[in-house]
């Protein structure tokens, strides 16, 4: 742990403390920094440089599980872990501590507390999950190859497919997004996504959403799952904190940090201990468009993705290869001679259905920026 204010025994009682799927989880496989906040009592500063640097040297160290226990009222004090855990690829999960104050003293200090609404939310995999989904992302560009239509379209060999899409370094399954700040503040502070934050979930991936200019995994929205999904109303933003307005600056950079993309032969971690499950489709399954997010995976060029667009594309696509239920059927899918089933939506653009249905282990958290 770097830095205390207060007894950590007394004031948590989150998922990733409590729910011990949760715990054996984050102990055996992720890749988190912990930032742990309160009001402070006495002047920080002096402990704060010193907790940075030790901070700085855990995340060059690639030390898994980072806990930053400081006194952060406003966002400002706590970006320089934001940016740590940016660029060094890190899982935020951030945690609140005021138990313990004077009622009257906390009212004072409340005035100056600052909520630090994420820019989306979502489950996030750690790293050697995401090494083994880029893999099969891979396999499948491969196998896609044999498609006339798609290597028309990319006009690239199987040799060449590697190096034709970039693929993501940070891979999460997209749970909510709003352009509009006021909107996404309203979603991550909402009981349920309170609740719910830092929960260790079992998401499923059954398939591919390729185009010329991405890649995206589709993931089953389970029950459970479908009461942390929002899309926000607004296209526009309407800055709800002083931290928004650096941000509509360009002084954070941390969004391109958390976008950047690698090649595919990059970051290539071993599979024995992912959390990978393959489970044998049923005869005749299908699925619901209705009942579908996605992992971004790859892209064509380095850009930073624009969630809102990526899912509006999604979801289009989605809604053209279902029937009037909504319902993707299993003979909307075509088999190559290779076995791979793919469903041609329209010009450029198919549907992949994997062999089998992949589950991976997430942690649901915001991407903080």
């Amino acid at each position: 742990m770097l830095g205390s204010d207060v007894d950590k025994d007394v004031i948590f009682d989150f998922q990733f403390l409590l729910n011990k799927e949760t715990v054996s989880y984050i102990e055996e496989h992720g890749k988190i920094m912990f930032l742990i906040r309160g009001p402070p009592s006495t002047c920080k500063s002096t402990l704060s440089e010193m907790i940075c640097e030790k901070a700085q040297d855990a995340c060059e160290n690639n030390t898994r599980l980072i806990i930053v226990q400081n006194t952060h009222i406003r966002k400002w004090e706590m970006q320089q872990y934001l940016d740590l855990a940016a660029k060094y690829n890190y899982a935020t999960l951030l945690a609140n501590n005021t138990d313990g104050l004077n009622i009257t003293y906390f009212r004072r200090r409340l005035r100056q507390w600052e909520d630090i609404p994420p820019v989306l939310t979502g489950w996030f995999l750690c790293p050697k999950d995401a090494s083994y989904l880029r893999n099969l992302v891979l396999d499948s560009l491969k196998n896609l190859t044999e498609d006339d239509k798609f290597y028309e379209a990319l006009n690239i060999q199987k040799n060449e497919v590697a190096h034709y899409f970039r693929a993501r370094r940070l891979l999460c399954c997209l749970a909510g997004y709003a352009t509009d700040s006021y909107e996404m503040k309203g979603h991550y502070l909402s009981e349920i996504v309170q609740y719910l934050y830092g929960k260790c979930f079992t998401i499923t991936v059954i398939g591919f959403h390729i185009t010329r200019a991405r890649i995206n995994a589709i993931v089953h929205v389970d029950d459970k799952m479908a009461l942390l999904m929002f899309e926000g109303n607004h296209n526009f933003n309407r800055s709800c904190e002083f931290s928004d307005f650096f941000n509509t600056l360009g002084l954070n950079d941390n969004l391109s940090e958390y976008g950047k993309t690698i090649s595919f032969d990059e970051e290539c971690e071993s599979s024995e201990s992912t959390t990978a499950n393959l489970q044998e489709w049923e005869e005749e399954e299908g699925f619901s468009a209705s009942q579908c997010s996605f992992i971004h995976v790859a892209q064509r060029g380095e850009d930073v993705f624009d969630a809102g667009k990526i899912r509006k594309e999604f979801w289009r696509s989605l809604i053209d290869a279902s029937n009037a239920d909504g319902d993707i059927r299993y003979d909307s899918f075509t088999e190559l001679n290779n076995g791979v089933k793919i469903c041609n939506v329209k010009d450029n653009e198919w549907l992949v259905k994997a062999p089998k249905k992949i589950s991976f282990k997430t942690i649901f958290t915001g991407l903080y920026t």
